[in-house]
Parts: C-alpha cells; sequence; structure tokens
C-alpha cells in the first residue's frame, strides 16, 4: 500500500464522515432513515481508516501521509501529517466509533418519537471528524481550531436530553471546565508560537525556548490536557458528562477523546519539548497516582449508578496513564532508555485497551438501560437470566478492566508494574533514596488501587445481573436488538485478542515508538516486540506467554459459562440453607449496593464525609415502627471545598471590581482607552526591538 494510496484512503473517510452529517441532516425528517445512513457512512468511514492505519502500523510504513489545502488566512496553514504517533490515535477512532456505529444501529431508536435523530447524526458526524483532523494537524493553530470543534460539538452531544434539568447541569460544567483547559492549552501554544516563531509543529526548535518558560509550557500543558482527561481535581465534569450523555456518545467521549489530550501531551514533548525535568515526571507520576486511587475509591462507595460508576473508574484508568507519562519523563531525564522505552510501551498499550474495554462497559450500560429502562443498580439484579448475552459481554469487560489475565487490561497494567520496578532498580544504585521511596509508594497506591477496581466490578456484576430482580423493571428485562449485541460481542473480542496477541500488539507500539525516541541509545540489542522475552539480567522480569495455552484457557471460560447462562432447567426442587426462618427469600434479602461498598465507605470516610439522614414513622407507639426511611449519600469534597470557595471568591471580586470599574463616568472611560492604548505602543516597541 503506497503513500498516496493512503493518503486517498484517508481523504476518503473525510468524505464520509462529511456524507454521514449531510445525508443525516437531508433526511431529518424520516428518523429510521436518517439513523441509518448517519451510522452506515460513519461505520464505513471508522472501517477504512482502522484499515489503512493498521497497515501502516504493522508494516512499520516509513512513509508520513501528508497533504496541504491552500488558503488565504493568516497564520492557518492547512498542512495535515500523519506519523506513526497521530496513526495509532487514528486507529483507536477507527476501531471504536466503528462499533459504536453498529450498536447506534438500535441504540438510538429509542429517540425516534421524541428527539431529532438527523441532528443528532450531523452533530456524531462531525464529532468523529474533528477528533481525526485533530489528531492530523500539524498546524499549532489548526490544531486548537480542531480542539475547539472537538468540544464544542461533543457539547451538543452530551446535551442530546437538554430537557432534564440534570442534563444541562452536566453540560453547562462541561463547557465550562473544558474552555478553561482549552485557555491552558492556547498559553501553551503562544509561548512555543512566541519563542520560536513557527506555527507548523514539524518546525518548531525547542534550542529556541528558555528553560523556565519551558517548566511554565509544561505546566500549562499539564493543566490544560489534564482538565480534557479528567484527572483530579480537574475532573469535576466528567461524572456529570459522561452519566447524562447518550451511552453511545459516552462510549466514545471516554474511549476515544479522552485520549486525543494524551495524543497533544506526547505530541508536544517528543516533537517540541526535547528535554525535561526531573520534577515534570515526578509531578506527574504523583497527580496520576492520586487520581487513580481517588477515582476509583469514587467508583466504588460514591454512587449506584451504573455510567456514574464507569465514569468515575475512567479517571483511575487515566490516572494509570498518566502514572506511566510521569515515569517516561524520569526516565528521559535520567537518561534511562530502556525504561522510556517500557514506560512509552505502558502508556500506548493501556491507551489501547482502556479504549477498547471502557467502551464495551459503557455500551453494555446502554443495553441494561435499554432493556430495564433503569440505570440504578438497587433496581436491578437477575439480568443474567433476562439478558444472558449482554451478561457475558459485560462480564468479559468487567475481566478485562480488572486485569484479569488473558484479558487485555492485564497486559497494559502488568508493564506499568514493570516499569515500576524496573524504575526501583535503577536508583537503588544511583543512591537516590527519596526516588526509590517514591515508586514504592506509588507501587503500593496502585495494588490498592488494582483490588479496589475487583471490588468495584464484582459489586457492579454481582448486583446488576446476579440474585433475584429488585422491582418490576429487572422481571421485565429484554435482551437488545442484533445490531447492540453484534457491538458487545466485537467488543468483548478486541478486549481478548490484545491479551493474546500481546507480542504483535508490542510490536506495532514498537513501530510507533521508533518515531519518538532513539532505540540505538539503548546499550543492548532492544525492540520492545522483544519484551515478554526480556532476560531477567537486563533489569527486567521475564515472563512467556503460550498462545495456544491462553486461547484454550479462554475457549475453557466461555463454554463454562455460556453452559452455566443456557443450562437446561431442571424438575429437582431446590432449598436454601439457610433463609433466616422465612420460608422464602425475597430481594429485599439480598445485598444492596450501598451495603456491599459499606466496608470501603467506612475506610474512606474522611475522603467521602457520608451523610446519613434516618427517617422512622412511629406507629402505636414509640417501640412499634411503621415504617423507616435511610438515605445515604457522599459529599463531593473537591467541589465544596475547592471549586466552590473559588467561584464564590470570583464572584464576590467581580461585583466590587465592576462597582469601581463601570462608574459611568465618560472621563473614566477615557482614561481607560488611553491606558490601553499606551500599554499597545510599549508591547509592539518591545517586539520590534
Amino acid at each position: 500500500m503506497s503513500a498516496n494510496y493512503l493518503t486517498t484512503s484517508f481523504i476518503i473517510c473525510l468524505l464520509l464522515y462529511i456524507a454521514g452529517s449531510l445525508s443525516s441532516l437531508a433526511t431529518y425528517f424520516k428518523p429510521k432513515i436518517s439513523n441509518f445512513l448517519s451510522n452506515i457512512f460513519s461505520l464505513a468511514a471508522g472501517s477504512l481508516l482502522s484499515i489503512s492505519m493498521i497497515h501502516k502500523l504493522f508494516t512499520a510504513d516509513t512513509h508520513v501521509i501528508s497533504f496541504n489545502i491552500d488558503n488565504n488566512i493568516p497564520f492557518i496553514n492547512f498542512n495535515f501529517k500523519i506519523d506513526n504517533l497521530a496513526a495509532f490515535f487514528l486507529l483507536l477512532i477507527g476501531i471504536v466509533t466503528s462499533i459504536v456505529s453498529i450498536y447506534s444501529f438500535s441504540y438510538m431508536k429509542r429517540f425516534f418519537t421524541i428527539k431529532n435523530v438527523g441532528v443528532f447524526g450531523v452533530f456524531y458526524n462531525l464529532f468523529i471528524l474533528s477528533m481525526v483532523m485533530l489528531a492530523a494537524s500539524n498546524n499549532i493553530l489548526l490544531f486548537l481550531v480542531f480542539w475547539e470543534l472537538m468540544s464544542l460539538l461533543s457539547y451538543f452531544l452530551v446535551i442530546y436530553e437538554h430537557e432534564r434539568d440534570e442534563v444541562q447541569k452536566a453540560g453547562k460544567t462541561y463547557i465550562i471546565m473544558t474552555y478553561t483547559g482549552t485557555a491552558f492549552i492556547t498559553a501553551a501554544f503562544l509561548l512555543i508560537v512566541y519563542f520560536t516563531g513557527s506555527f507548523e509543529f514539524s518546525a518548531v526548535t525547542s534550542s529556541l525556548i528558555p528553560k523556565t518558560y519551558s517548566n511554565l509550557i509544561y505546566i500549562f500543558l499539564l493543566l490544560g490536557f489534564g482538565t480534557k482527561a479528567g484527572i483530579i481535581p480537574m475532573h469535576i465534569w466528567l461524572p456529570y458528562a459522561y452519566t447524562e450523555a447518550p451511552s453511545n456518545v459516552a462510549a466514545i467521549m471516554s474511549a476515544v477523546m479522552k485520549k486525543m489530550s494524551i495524543y497533544g501531551l506526547l505530541r508536544i514533548v517528543f516533537f517540541i519539548l526535547h528535554e525535561n525535568a526531573m520534577w515534570w515526571g515526578v509531578l506527574t507520576l504523583i497527580i496520576g497516582t492520586v487520581s487513580a486511587v481517588f477515582g476509583i475509591a469514587y467508583s466504588v462507595a460514591s454512587t449506584t449508578n451504573i455510567k456514574r460508576l464507569l465514569s468515575y473508574s475512567s479517571i483511575e484508568n487515566m490516572g494509570i496513564i498518566f502514572c506511566g507519562i510521569g515515569i517516561m519523563l524520569i526516565a528521559r531525564a535520567s537518561g534511562n532508555s530502556f525504561l522510556l522505552s517500557l514506560s512509552l510501551t505502558a502508556v500506548l498499550l493501556h491507551t489501547l485497551n482502556h479504549a477498547l474495554f471502557k467502551s464495551l462497559l459503557f455500551m453494555g450500560a446502554g443495553a441494561v438501560h435499554y432493556g430495564t429502562g433503569t440505570r440504578n443498580m438497587e433496581k436491578l439484579g437477575g439480568l443474567i437470566k433476562k439478558m444472558p448475552l449482554t451478561a457475558v459481554f459485560i462480564f468479559i469487560g468487567c475481566l478485562a478492566v480488572s486485569a484479569v489475565p488473558p484479558f487485555n487490561g492485564f497486559a497494559s497494567e502488568y508493564i506499568i508494574f514493570q516499569s515500576i520496578i524496573n524504575s526501583i532498580i535503577s536508583f537503588v544504585p544511583s543512591g537516590q533514596f527519596p526516588m526509590v521511596i517514591l515508586f514504592v509508594i506509588v507501587a503500593a497506591f496502585l495494588a490498592i488501587t488494582g483490588a479496589l477496581v475487583v471490588f468495584t466490578y464484582v459489586q457492579l456484576f454481582g448486583i446488576s445481573f446476579l440474585g433475584m430482580p429488585r422491582s418490576t423493571e429487572a422481571q421485565n428485562a429484554i435482551e437488545p436488538e442484533k445490531p447492540m449485541l453484534a457491538a458487545l460481542a466485537a467488543g468483548a473480542v478486541l478486549c481478548i485478542v490484545p491479551g493474546v496477541g500481546l507480542k504483535q500488539v508490542i510490536k506495532l507500539i514498537d513501530n510507533v515508538s521508533v518515531d519518538l525516541i532513539d532505540i540505538k541509545l539503548l546499550s543492548t540489542d532492544w525492540s520492545l516486540s522483544k519484551f515478554l522475552h526480556y532476560p531477567v539480567e537486563n533489569g527486567s522480569l521475564s515472563v512467556s506467554f503460550s498462545g495456544l495455552s491462553i486461547m484454550l484457557l479462554v475457549f475453557i471460560a466461555v463454554v463454562s459459562l455460556l453452559a452455566a447462562v443456557f443450562r437446561k432447567r431442571t424438575l429437582v426442587q431446590k432449598y436454601n440453607t439457610w433463609d433466616c426462618g422465612f420460608t422464602k427469600l425475597n430481594p429485599r434479602m439480598q445485598y444492596s449496593a450501598i451495603g456491599f461498598s459499606k466496608s470501603v465507605r467506612i475506610i474512606f470516610r474522611g475522603l467521602f464525609k457520608p451523610n446519613r439522614d434516618l427517617v422512622i414513622t412511629e406507629g402505636a407507639g414509640p417501640y412499634f415502627i411503621k415504617k423507616a426511611s435511610y438515605t445515604l449519600s457522599t459529599e463531593k469534597v473537591i467541589e465544596k471545598y475547592l471549586y466552590k470557595p473559588f467561584i464564590l471568591a470570583l464572584i464576590n471580586f467581580s461585583r466590587k471590581a465592576r462597582y469601581k470599574i463601570q462608574t459611568g463616568s465618560i472621563h473614566a472611560y477615557l482614561m481607560y482607552f488611553f491606558c490601553v492604548l499606551i500599554l499597545m505602543l510599549l508591547y509592539y516597541s518591545f517586539l520590534a526591538s
């Protein structure tokens, strides 16, 4: 496949997304046709994009896909360039959006009679198109333009059901936070352009940027891209937006849109900021660790809503990715090329794996809502009998996110821990014990995070799918339609493939790494594709997987699960071994989601600050209770103690400033114009000198 053919394929993908949006708009008065055309074009575009990028990456194609569009707009050069790093993230976009488009054929039917599906199709295709163009942009201003389009279009998709107050609050929080992040990214880019004099990514020379300003640029990038990634404390928009957005939109936002922040950070760090200080990595590592622990703690203990649980879990996984970025920056600052290669592999691999299993889980949450009409785990239960196929696919997603081998989540988290172990090994001989202690603490917290992840998804699957139905919604649950099941099945298979074919996936990532780091700097004959057989004496733990044995284990597990689900009913009457004196158990005797997570809330009560509200209605006397209501809630600590005081202080300052500045005096206003004019003259005279 030649470079010209890849360029042609990419342009066809862009045209297909445009065709999907235009056809959806043209047929908006016929929802079935509009939905079909919107998704069939996005499916075709995503499939072609995936095939093209897979070929480019697996063949280690050295050709860079690039093309220019002539224009007369100052400073913006419509210059597009797809190297292996961009191709990797375009591959994520293609795979995830293809599966979600299949899913949307059936999922969007619930909106046919209540919403304008044609408008949704327009925003849906343009949203995907903006991410594709963002990854391919080779101009800083062009990158910002598509970043803004991506944010704005995703906002319209989040508020698709804007009639509800919860959706409006989610949209408001999201748009405020995303533009706050964009402001920091813009400030970083302006500093880069100011010192380098170039708007082209490929033409920027980092040696022209003073060290002090390089530090400031990285802080701005961390705040800007970290806001979009949802790392703590910039995460407050994420649980609202992902919970209230349609499930197909939430799947794309969690699996792909958040990864654009990782792409932007890696692009700037490797292609512009060629050197970094050690504290960059330390700061990023600490932020990632805090995000991982707090994200999963809130996931397990502060919600009974499936999508909100998955939202907090996304914060945890982004924290793990930022831990990998932190180790990567520490390795580059210390000159450890092997650790740099290993941690970069971990970052890219977990980025891929999180995109696969989190898109599956969000689609699964949508399937549960589609089949039952509720996302509240307290109203579910027993769904494995009503929705057996959905249960199997969601169970695979739970195993993957819990890092159970041989599913994909295990592979990337294993390499993250490998990076931490190698970091400890590399810093012990040099006597840098503070760094050793830091890595030991990080390893301990990530181990706690892993345990809480397992706890979270045992809760999700056990409370929702096992036991007896807790409501009429669960009793009347139905299996979703075939397109939704096909999408879930595809997502489940993709959660198995990277775990079984880990060596091939790492080979793909190896081709990305060659573009980012100089593999020749390594002291041994090293290739990331040989990671699974890396010898112990060179400073890494050895591990060897047999593909045949893993496939056999997966086959046995799937067959056993299907046999349990579709087992033949017998006429043998079964009795419960312990029923507390009752002749028949009922759903109220089961564990609830809140009860299951009680132990975790006790451990983290200082963080959650739980509030208990017990209302008792007395009967004939104080000892005869007619009715009791027990409500448990948790405080949003960061919102209450960080954002609300800041917002109130800003509002008070603005009010006082308004009374001081807006005096109503024409003389004061003329003085303002005069001062601004003087400042502008001083600024331009400084530039001229």
